[in-house]
């Protein structure tokens, strides 16, 4: 495959300056839900583009931009949220953190999800990848009651990317877990791969109209190795050759419940990957 070359002009060139300025802007006042990736990409274009030729990218390529609820959302007790296990942590133990930091408010999405999405329709990407936060949508961490607040979040995310012309793909799980879950048991417990089911059902009833792509798991190594091998990442159960291998387990599981729940009760009818 030829791989066509052309020029940027000074226009471009101008507009992949300021794209950096703003990025570099809103790091600093952290309100901005774009992370270091999208910072080295446009560094990467802004240096390219004062050269004279620069590769074209395939028009089958997609570019994207990738989040996870607790890194970027805030709103930690926000509109009826329930507490997860990093919410709980990061409030008994500040110390883990050098600065103290944690995410009760973090890039502060929740409040500016529109500026956010404004953002992504600058930058030009065809996706935008984020995560659903469990307690947000299901308060207990169980399917007895859903927050109608929470849902109308994401149905504002989702239909404003889709009006700005960018698929929005969903991660079910992205390290999150509700604290009542982890109190019984947590990624170690079976019966979690039936509250996470559970959970995957609600989302894609609620969602899968519009979202076609999804994802269950975020790096399920990093769930269960640190996790449950150690007393580095919380939840800090140190199970040393057993804690991976049953938490590995479960999140097999739990993917499969939930593959199973899309393929048998929603793909009818939905294009969906």
């Amino acid at each position: 495959m030829t791989i066509q070359r052309t020029s940027i002009d000074k226009g471009t060139s101008k507009l992949i300056s300021y794209l950096i300025s703003i990025h570099i802007r809103r790091l600093t006042e952290m309100k901005s839900i774009l992370n270091f990736h999208v910072f080295l990409i446009l560094f990467i274009l802004g240096s390219s583009a004062h050269g004279k030729e620069q590769d074209t990218f395939p028009k089958q390529l997609k570019f994207g931009v990738a989040t996870s609820s607790f890194q970027v959302e805030g709103g930690w007790n926000a509109s009826g949220k329930g507490e997860s296990m990093w919410d709980r942590f990061m409030h008994e133990h500040p110390e883990y953190v050098i600065d103290h930091s944690n995410g009760d408010v973090a890039c502060d999405s929740y409040h500016l999800w529109k500026t956010d999405i404004e953002m992504l329709k600058d930058l030009g990407v065809h996706f935008y990848r984020f995560s659903l936060s469990w307690t947000r949508i299901l308060p207990t961490g169980f399917s007895n009651r859903i927050n109608s607040d929470g849902v109308k979040y994401y149905n504002n995310i989702i239909n404003r990317l889709l009006e700005s012309g960018i698929e929005p793909m969903i991660t079910l799980y992205h390290w999150d877990l509700p604290q009542n879950i982890l109190e019984i048991g947590g990624w170690t417990s079976i019966r979690t791969a039936e509250y996470f089911a559970d959970f995957a059902r609600i989302a894609f009833r609620l969602f899968g109209d519009r979202v076609k792509k999804w994802i269950t798991f975020n790096e399920p190594s990093s769930i269960c190795k640190e996790p449950y091998e150690s007393q580095t990442v919380i939840p800090l159960i140190n199970l040393t050759g057993i804690g991976c291998y049953i938490c590995g387990k479960t999140i097999l599981i739990a993917h499969s419940k939930a593959y199973h729940i899309y393929n048998k009760e929603f793909r009818k009818n939905r294009k969906v990957t």
